[in-house]
Parts: structure tokens; C-alpha cells; sequence
């Protein structure tokens, strides 16, 4: 095992910490075959290479450490391995894969490693163990992209459990492939968490592909409520379309405080801001931040962002720019140029994922050419020019074990309770989710019988057993009022045989765990 060490230029250590949870982010694991590990545990950062150097680590990796900021494990959005890189195990000491309840086609096509930004992410769960989430495709979506070449899109949400203290300490994934939702249309790049008002549960976001339409879950100990659906009200029609394919190098992520999320993708020639309420989980839109155009020919799209540590600044990466953005400077020229292409393509890094280090430095991943190297922000709090960017030939952090390609996603472990809220304690009489729409079902069915979103039912049937909610009655309606499809189980499926294309109003009753009611309504469009 190979060690490096590399004198931090703005020192931030862990004595200071109010809580342990401080250190749960105090180690990334990044690069390509073998990954390396960064330690933030000190006054020095820490690169270490694993006993194990089999994993490959693209653009999907997630981990955590341990409350004394020793870390436990990571993964690749398809395998979880522990602190010396080797895979934990499944029953019958068989390696695990995770990310395949409906298939493996997507698996086998990129032989295990995890090709898709932010495509796992992991929450800490109750004593020591942890859910591990994951998204990706059932056998049918990748049909539709590889064989008919129809679409792109995930949709399959999972998740995973995994006891550090199984297996005599070494950790084992004790439940794997639990679903969320399935055929659905979820973005294949963005996924991101932050924490409840309360300090102890978490919210999880996993947006559409390609709508403002978000799909929150609330993450606690013993059970996972959601999804609960949001459609964020913004004025798509004055925002600039960059690149025709929806979900293409995008990121989401929470500000260090849990106000402000962000959202980029290279459909959209900038990023989205969100106001966000830790107590509720309700979105409100903020500002759509422009960026100027540049070359499209070097790949210059929209791909990542970055808040800074006073949740004051917004960092804009693009392919081959950074832009730098005052969040509450909303007027048409607030963009300050932080830095461009400074060198042929062949040799530019072009810029992808961002994230804020414990150091409080922001590290900026690459997907090409030259990535022993990794970009970085060091004083992000300055304006302009003084937040001192760091690039290829100007002091980018440096290693010659791998090529490091993107950091983890990680959210901000360090953020507690909301001071002074309505929910800055846990208490259970206090409704800490929005209620509206608790039962996830498809807009709109193909029934042409050719197996593809062919029916109405459904999408997220094991959350809300989890969360204990029942379907008491269905029923779905013409535009002239008539029923024509009823059913009081959790499991319908209305295929519309006999039935012309056309929009049908639909009415779920439900009850919930505590006994309440309620109605859900809306519209379903047959196509074909």
C-alpha cells in the first residue's frame, strides 16, 4: 500500500466539531482503477491507495465514514466495498450487486462500474448500519434505448442496506434491491440528499428526466416515507435550451446550510436555484442563472455546480468554463468568468461534478484527457478572481496513482437541526411531509401491446407499504363521467382494452398509517 501526503493550504480540522456526524464526510474515495482515498481527518490531506486495487470508480462512486471519520465503505452504484476495496458480501458469501431488481442488461453493458453521475448515494441509517441508494434501468428501459432506440431514461429507484457490524465486523449487505419506484422517468444523472429540520432524518430528491418534477422521499431510522411529488412552477418558456438530450451531465445538490438546491444539466444552458424548507420539503423556485454561450464543439454544457460555504456564492461549471454567481444578484449580467479553456482538447480536462470539501476547498472533477490531476476552488467565499481557482499548470491538486476522474456524492453530513423551526426536534404529531399526492401513477400509457408502459397502476407500491398507506377504492372516469375501471387493491393495472385514446379522470381514495384518509386526483392520458 502506497501513501501521499499533501500539506493543506487552508487548514480545517475536526477538533472543532459540535457533533461526530462532522466527520462522516471526512473521507472521499475517487479514480478510475485502482480509486484512491482523500483524508480531510487532519491538518494534512491524505492519499491513499486500498489493499484491494480491483474496483473501478467512474462517475458514480458514493461513501461515508464512521462517526470517529474512519471510513466504512463506498460504492460504484452497482457494488459496495469496504475500507480495504474489497466487495462486502451477500448471503451465502456471494458478492453482492445491487441496482438490478428488474434486470441487468444496464450491469452488464458497463461490466459493473457505475457510468452515471451521482447514480448512488448513502444515508446513515440507526446504530451502524446504512441505506444505500442506487438508480438505474430495468431490462425494458434498455431495450427501448439499445434495441427500438426509443428513449433514454432510468426508472428504477432502489435501495439497500448494509450492517457494518455484520459478517464479525467486516460489514454485509443485509437487504439489497428494495424498490421505490420502477417504470418510471427519472433523470439518470441527478440524485441528492439533505437533512430534516430535525437533525436526524434525511430528505432524498431524485428528479424527472426532463420535467421540473421532483420525487422527495423522507429517510428515517426504521422506514422510508415517499415519494411525494413536486412540480417546481418555473417559466421553462424563457429559459435557453442548449443540447437537445434531457438528463445529459447533470448534478443536484443542497447548499451547506439546506436552503438553496441547485440543479444543472446540458439541456439547459445554465442552472436552476431552489428555495428549499428542511421542515416541509416543499421547493420554490428561486432563479434560472444563465450562462453565456460558448463552443458547443468543446463540449461547453452546463454540467455541474457548486454553493459555497457561506451559501452566499453559486459556482457554475461548464465543460470547459466556471462561473461565479451572487445567489441573490438575479440580473442578466451578475456572471463573473472564474476560468476557460486554456489549452488544445486533446489535453483540457473539461470540468464535470463539484463538490465542497471538508476542507472547505470546492474540487471539481474531469471526464477527459489528463485527470491525475483534479481542479479546485481554494477560498470559494471570495468574489471574482480572489476565490483563487486552481487548474492544470496553476496548482491543481495532483497524484500520480490514477486518474481521479469525478469526487463522491456526498451530502453535507456536517448540517444539524434547523435552530429555532417549527420541527427542530422530533416530534410525531407534527406533519413533517407534504401530504398532496402520496401515490406515485403514470400521466399518460402507450396501450399499443407492445409490454412498454402498456398499463395504469402504481409506481411506488413498496414505499407506500413502508409507509403503511392503504387503496381503500380506485376509479377512473371518461370525459362524460361514466366509470370505466374500478378496483379497491394496491396492485391494478388498467390496461384501457375497449377504451379510445383519449384523457381519463382518475380518483384514489387512500387510508394512512394513523388512520387518516384521503383523495387523490388527476388525469391519465391513453395513447397509441
Amino acid at each position: 500500500m502506497r501513501l501521499i501526503v499533501f500539506i493543506l493550504t487552508c487548514v480545517y480540522i475536526f477538533c472543532n466539531a459540535e457533533a461526530q456526524e462532522l466527520r462522516r464526510g471526512g473521507n472521499w474515495v475517487a479514480g478510475y482503477s485502482p480509486p484512491v482515498q482523500f483524508s480531510f481527518t487532519s491538518n494534512f490531506l491524505v492519499i491513499d491507495t486500498f489493499l484491494k486495487h480491483g474496483p473501478s470508480i467512474s462517475v458514480g462512486p458514493s461513501c461515508i465514514s464512521d462517526t470517529n471519520g474512519n471510513l466504512e465503505f463506498f460504492c460504484n452504484g452497482f457494488h459496495v466495498y469496504n475500507k480495504e476495496g474489497w466487495p462486502l458480501r451477500w448471503e451465502n458469501n456471494q458478492t453482492d450487486t445491487l441496482n438490478i431488481p428488474l434486470g441487468t442488461k444496464l450491469y452488464d453493458y458497463y461490466n459493473g462500474d457505475g457510468f452515471f453521475n451521482q447514480m448512488s448515494l448513502i444515508l446513515p441509517k440507526k446504530n451502524n448500519q446504512y441505506y444505500v441508494f442506487t438508480t438505474g434501468m430495468s431490462d425494458g428501459a434498455y431495450d427501448d434505448w439499445k434495441v427500438t432506440q426509443t428513449e433514454f431514461r432510468f426508472d428504477v429507484l432502489t435501495y439497500h442496506v448494509v450492517d457494518m457490524d455484520a459478517n464479525h465486523g467486516q460489514g454485509e449487505v443485509v437487504e439489497k434491491n428494495k424498490i421505490l419506484m420502477q417504470d418510471a422517468y427519472l433523470s439518470h444523472n441527478r440524485m441528492s440528499a439533505v437533512r430534516h429540520a430535525n437533525g436526524r432524518d434525511w430528505w432524498l430528491v431524485k428528479p424527472h428526466r426532463n420535467e421540473q418534477r421532483f420525487y422527495l422521499f423522507l429517510v428515517q431510522p426504521d422506514t422510508i416515507l415517499g415519494p411525494y411529488e413536486q412540480v417546481v412552477p418555473f417559466n421553462m418558456d424563457s429559459i435557453p435550451i442548449q443540447f437537445g438530450i434531457y438528463g445529459i451531465d447533470g448534478q443536484l445538490s443542497f447548499s451547506p446550510n439546506g436552503e438553496w438546491m441547485g440543479s444543472t444539466e446540458a439541456a439547459y444552458q445554465g442552472a436552476f436555484v431552489y428555495h428549499f424548507d428542511r421542515c416541509t420539503g416543499i421547493l420554490q423556485p428561486h432563479h434560472f442563472f444563465k450562462v453565456p454561450w460558448m463552443d458547443s464543439t468543446l463540449w461547453d454544457f452546463s454540467s455541474a455546480h457548486c454553493f459555497s460555504p457561506d451559501n452566499q456564492l453559486f459556482y457554475i461549471i461548464s465543460g470547459s468554463n466556471i462561473w461565479q454567481y451572487d445567489l441573490w444578484d438575479t440580473t442578466i449580467n451578475s456572471a463573473i468568468h472564474i476560468s476557460g479553456h486554456d489549452t488544445l482538447i486533446n489535453y483540457f480536462p473539461l470540468y464535470s461534478l463539484s463538490y465542497l470539501a471538508p476542507n472547505n476547498q470546492i474540487y471539481i472533477g474531469a471526464s477527459h484527457a489528463i485527470r491525475k490531476t483534479m481542479p479546485f476552488i481554494e477560498f470559494p467565499n471570495k468574489r471574482g478572481l480572489a476565490c483563487g481557482f486552481r487548474g492544470r499548470g496553476n496548482g491543481a491538486f495532483s497524484q500520480p496513482y490514477t486518474n481521479l476522474v469525478v469526487p463522491p456524492n456526498m451530502p453535507h453530513y456536517t448540517l444539524g437541526a434547523a435552530k429555532g423551526s417549527a420541527c427542530d426536534t422530533i416530534r410525531p404529531a407534527i406533519a413533517a411531509v407534504p401530504q398532496q399526492n402520496p401515490i406515485v401513477v403514470p400521466d399518460a400509457i402507450t396501450a399499443n401491446g407492445d409490454g412498454l408502459n402498456d398499463g395504469w397502476h402504481i409506481l411506488n407500491l413498496s414505499a407506500l407499504e413502508q409507509a403503511g398507506i392503504e387503496v381503500n377504492e380506485v376509479a377512473l372516469f371518461n370525459r362524460w363521467g361514466q366509470a370505466v375501471f374500478k378496483s379497491k387493491q394496491n396492485n391494478f393495472n388498467w390496461q384501457a382494452t375497449g377504451y379510445a385514446s383519449d384523457t381519463y379522470m382518475y380518483l384514489i381514495r387512500y387510508r394512512q398509517a394513523n388512520g387518516q384518509t384521503g383523495v387523490q386526483k388527476g388525469t391519465v392520458t391513453v395513447l397509441r
